[in-house]
């Protein structure tokens, strides 16, 4: 459990090196890691549910 809670706050908070969305590994972050605020001011549950499912797949990746 906690590393799928340190792979979500990795998804909410750090973009990817690449800023191409037609990458897989693409991230775009939506808070700031330092302070915790919100980066753009219509966050939606939508979006953050989506950082949670790309984080338990990344687990469920790791675990086969």
């Amino acid at each position: 459990m906690t590393e799928l809670r340190a792979e979500f706050l990795r998804l909410l908070t750090e973009d990817s090196a690449t800023h191409d969305m037609r990458h897989q590994k693409f991230n775009q972050a939506l808070f700031f890691a330092d302070n915790g605020h919100a980066i753009w001011t219509s966050i939606t549950l939508d979006m953050i549910m989506d950082k949670f499912d790309r984080a338990a797949q990344e687990m469920a990746r790791k675990a086969v």
